[in-house]
């Protein structure tokens, strides 16, 4: 899941002021315009790149596949390396990919040295949100963000194991804009419950995001069984195990949990639901309207 960091050596450093030192406190009000403005840059931004992508993917088709005779390319495969995969395995394998190369930086930041220091910052300040700080690209970048081999291991299994169908239903492209607009939404959910509450603990972690695609996975596909990573030997429908991940998340917010983020989980867990009864209507709509922008724009950049 997403992680809380206490100070255990990474160098991890949290005040309220990253950009403006020697200042006092902002309020609690003030931390949220620069994240909220970024959370809808980047979920409108990237939908409709989305959108675009797969427009101009799909002009590229051959007649055939846009007729409806041979399958859409994201339902296809490839040869990696001889090992057959599909396409949303592919995605699944870059997505790893890209997390699996944070947390390596993340383990060259421990050494000694000026470079190792410079790098920690870095991260610190880009790849590991401090909800104190009022810093917004770092809901993104801590949503691919690792710092311990077993939590990015998890996380990675879980990736693996929702994607291929998220991919098979939404399209490469469209796919990619609700896993990065739901680690930026699920992040800026967490830091919410962490400035209502008082809480300055650091997070990282792609779980926010994880929890979108299982809630997702789960209402789409009902009559699905799913095991807990843990506890294989146990399943439940997706509906039973989403109903125990919002009490588990609800139990800790109001207990005080302090292992996980369960503000995060849970906002994971709410967008999926909001996603599939209304949310991605709103998002086929914006996406018809992105295209049909574009090809206007196309259309009177040739017509001059």
């Amino acid at each position: 899941g997403r992680q809380r960091w206490q100070h255990q050596g990474y160098r991890f450093r949290e005040y309220q002021a990253w950009d403006n030192p020697g200042q006092g406190p902002r309020s609690r009000a003030s931390l949220f315009w620069g994240p909220l403005v970024f959370s809808g840059v980047v979920v409108l931004s990237s939908f409709a790149i989305a959108a675009i992508a797969y427009s101009e993917r799909r002009s590229k088709e051959h007649w055939t596949v846009r007729m409806g005779l041979l399958p859409h390319s994201h339902v296809g495969g490839y040869d990696l390396w001889g090992w057959q995969v599909s396409t949303g395995q592919a995605v699944a394998l870059g997505l790893i990919a890209c997390n699996v190369a944070v947390h390596l930086l993340w383990v060259s930041s421990r050494g000694g040295g000026r470079a190792a220091g410079n790098l920690n910052r870095f991260l610190n300040r880009n790849f590991m949100h401090f909800p104190f700080s009022g810093r917004a690209f770092p809901l993104l970048g801590s949503s691919f963000s690792h710092v311990d081999w077993l939590h990015l291991g998890v996380n990675m299994v879980a990736l693996w194991s929702f994607a291929p169908m998220i991919v098979s239903i939404l399209g490469p492209e469209t796919f990619l804009a609700a896993y990065v607009s739901s680690g930026t939404l699920t992040s800026l959910g967490g830091m919410l419950f962490h400035v209502a509450m008082n809480v300055h603990s650091p997070s990282c972690g792609a779980s926010g995001a994880l929890l979108f695609l299982f809630s997702t996975s789960a209402l789409l596909f009902p009559a699905a069984k799913f095991s807990i990573i843990f506890f294989p030997f146990l399943s439940f429908t997706g509906p039973q195990l989403l109903m125990c991940a919002i009490g588990l998340d609800l139990c800790g917010l109001v207990m005080g949990w302090r292992m996980f983020h369960h503000g995060a989980h849970l906002a994971g867990s709410l967008l999926g639901v909001a996603f599939v009864n209304g949310g991605a209507k709103l998002v086929h709509s914006y996406q018809v309207w992105s295209i049909e922008q574009w090809r206007a724009l196309k259309k009177g950049s040739r017509g001059r």
